[in-house]
């Protein structure tokens, strides 16, 4: 009998170790992106904050200094396709850089994320859409008022959410060796390390119909904020089915919320 438990103990120990260690490092691995992503959001809003708030200021030949400002807004970040002064009608007034600018005068004042702005005057990250532009992207958008706090309009940085994304995850997936997704709140998969997942939606898509466990958790990420769990799913181009283990943490940026989940094959 002591043989017994002393066996059992020591197998205990011998498996215990591994199991916390690969749940460490897919926290971990979270962490990482999270922060990093943060880190992104975080430079953008000090950038286009800026770029409002003088944008707002009288002078004379404003549209070369607001032009310059939008040029800064694109300068160094990869994943911006354009910047833009849109008034307080919805006119894209000034757009950089050049080649898009065959879209100033546009009247965008129906799309979602600038009626939002319009209604609410306040700074915000608009969920996916198709810009006028043809491009999938997100809208990060920060108003701009006159010294006597009349609202002109807004600043807005068009990007491109999965290279965002991207530039973060992709060398911390591949120094730790754990994969992420990162959806919307409404389940919208914004990035995910096996491509043909990005653009699907947990909840509705066919792909995950089958997989209970996995939609589960994903409404369990919308009311927490942060935590972990197991479920099942397919490895990438293939028919096999494995456990995985996930771990999420919340980004959350002005009035929006990304969820990022790091997860891994487990035993």
């Amino acid at each position: 009998m002591r043989r017994f438990v002393l066996l059992v103990t020591a197998l205990l120990f011998f498996f215990m170790p591994g199991q916390t260690f690969a749940e460490d490092n897919i926290s971990n691995t979270a962490l990482k992106i999270e922060a990093g992503i943060l880190n992104i959001l975080e430079g953008i809003e000090g950038t286009i904050s800026h770029a409002a708030k003088e944008t707002g200021k009288p002078g004379p030949n404003r549209e070369a200094e607001i032009r310059k400002l939008l040029q800064k807004c694109n300068s160094g970040r990869s994943y911006v396709i354009d910047s833009t002064f849109i008034d307080n009608r919805g006119i894209m007034r000034f757009i950089e850089p050049t080649q898009y600018q065959n879209y100033e005068g546009s009247n965008i004042s129906k799309q979602e994320a600038v009626i939002k702005m319009l209604k609410t005057k306040k700074p915000r990250m608009g969920n996916a859409f198709v810009s006028v532009e043809g491009i999938k992207s997100i809208d990060i958008e920060y108003p701009v008022f006159s010294k006597k706090k009349q609202f002109l309009g807004s600043i807005s940085m068009l990007i491109k959410y999965d290279e965002l994304i991207r530039s973060v995850a992709a060398k911390i997936e591949k120094e730790l060796g754990v994969k992420c997704w990162v959806m919307q709140k409404d389940g919208l998969i914004l990035y995910e390390t096996d491509p043909a997942q990005t653009g699907l939606n947990i909840f509705t898509d066919p792909l995950y119909k089958d997989f209970s466990e996995l939609i589960a958790l994903g409404k369990r990420m919308l009311k927490e904020k942060e935590g972990d769990g197991f479920y099942t799913f397919l490895v990438p181009e293939t028919n096999n089915v494995v456990k995985k283990l996930a771990v999420w943490k919340t980004v959350h940026f002005f009035n929006n919320d990304w969820i990022i989940a790091a997860y891994k094959e487990v035993k």
